[in-house]
């Protein structure tokens, strides 16, 4: 017998957890317990079941210690494999303009004005849809995201045609339609909601915050006078009202991120049955990068604030790379810009260099320089990650970021095992939130 090479230990308030990334089990300990199993990791299994053998019983009946033939590494490569290639769903993400109404300085896009789709572009979009549910027997749902760009720029027009036509083939195939939007939120109105309600269709939203009213309005702006924090706010509460979902991300910064303890007093007024369908999500502003004390004290103090009132709060790295793997690691997932393009991240700028592929006329994507297979076999070939505990819920990160660093050994973490520890925390937290249980300070 031999313990899991996915166990982690890390200190938690008196205690200690051991966290398994694999199987995702989770125990408190004593310190003497967690001396037996460093001990263990030295000495091997065997002394251990000798000097505590209900300990070593339970610890192997939840795989913290597992048969000396078990191959974890081939058991989690099947894991991604069964995942990334799932045929029962399909997810297509949609450009329909890369025009926008705001301006944010982090922003990685290029914004090209006038961009949309074409009628012929959205008769290729609609032939597309029908073509791979023709051609995926095994399809059961089909998710359509609307990205950019501002996707409701030109909505009625654009997006519209796209979503009856999937409505109505979905409907004849009685497969699931799912649709996400992620915009800014500020042209949602009361005639949107309802184009949706009539068709019985319920769409998920990511609507980004960036801090408080000051802060925010600092950063998307209609005018020099006028911010778009309310406007913002008030469409987020009318969607939850409604009974769509929203994903409330929370972009931060150091010099933001604890203004963000006064958003809750603005959504305080939304009853608790609705509640439920906001989900906060903190995000650091990717160009705010270094390491930082003030964020690490900050940002529990501010998710506790938001907990506290009775919301549901994450941050960015309790978020599972294998089980939850992006939608560029899967297969059945293609990007379609407005011009006919096709990527398969939509964390990169939409250019002709980033682009992996075009639709044709029938409604077909042509993969460039075999593309697709490339990234589908561009996992488990990176060292540090074949020999690292946390591999099953980061596992390098993306698939965009193991083509990025092909032939360089790389750790999304920097190789930082105190990096690594906090993931491991922010699963934990994840773990007893969903339980309800008492969540660390540490």
């Amino acid at each position: 017998m031999k313990l899991s090479r996915y166990n982690s230990i890390v200190p938690y308030k008196a205690k200690y957890a051991l966290f398994n990334t694999f199987n995702k089990k989770l125990i408190f300990i004593e310190p003497l317990l967690k001396d037996l199993l460093e001990s263990a990791a030295h000495y091997g299994v065997q002394e251990l079941s000798e000097i505590h053998p209900q300990f070593y019983e339970y610890l192997c009946r939840h795989h913290f210690i597992i048969a000396d033939e078990v191959d974890e590494l081939a058991l989690l490569k099947e894991k991604v494999q069964r995942i990334d290639n799932n045929p029962t769903q399909f997810e297509l993400t949609i450009n329909p303009t890369m025009n926008c109404n705001f301006k944010c300085w982090y922003c990685y896009e290029t914004h090209i004005k006038n961009s949309r789709l074409s009628k012929e572009g959205i008769q290729k979009i609609q032939k597309f849809i029908k073509n791979t549910i023709d051609e995926m027997p095994d399809l059961q749902r089909f998710i359509i995201g609307f990205f950019g760009g501002e996707p409701l720029l030109y909505f009625e027009k654009d997006v519209v045609p796209i979503i009856e036509y999937a409505h109505q083939v979905c409907k004849e195939k009685d497969l699931e339609l799912i649709l996400h939007f992620t915009t800014n939120g500020y042209l949602i109105d009361e005639k949107f909601i309802e184009f949706f309600k009539q068709r019985d269709l319920y769409p998920s939203f990511q609507i980004t915050l960036d801090g408080n009213e000051t802060e925010h309005n600092k950063v998307r702006f209609v005018s020099a006078s006028k911010g778009s924090y309310k406007e913002i706010v008030a469409n987020i509460k009318q969607l939850a009202y409604a009974g769509f979902s929203v994903g409330v991300r929370i972009n931060y910064t150091e010099e933001n991120l604890i203004s963000v303890k006064d958003v809750p007093n603005d959504f305080n007024d939304v009853d608790g049955e609705f509640r439920e369908n906001l989900h906060f999500s903190f995000h650091r502003v990717w160009q705010d990068n270094k390491p930082s004390e003030l964020v690490d004290t900050q940002l529990p103090e501010v998710l506790g604030t938001i907990r506290n009132n009775g919301f549901l709060a994450t941050e960015q790295g309790a978020t599972d790379a294998v089980v939850n793997s992006c939608y560029a690691d899967k297969r059945y997932s293609a990007v379609l810009n407005y011009n006919g393009d096709v990527y398969k991240c939509t964390a990169r700028d939409f250019t002709k260099e980033n682009r992996v592929g075009f639709l044709t006329d029938e409604g077909k994507i042509i993969w460039e320089n075999d593309h697709l297979e490339k990234r589908m076999n561009i996992k488990f070939h990176n060292k540090p990650c074949l020999e690292c505990r946390i591999q099953p819920i980061c596992n390098g990160g993306c698939s965009q970021q193991a083509l990025e660093h092909w032939g360089i050994d790389y750790c999304v973490h920097n190789g930082d095992e105190r990096e690594k520890d906090k993931i491991i925390l922010q699963h934990i937290e994840q773990i007893l939130l969903a339980k309800n249980l008492e969540l660390a300070t540490a």
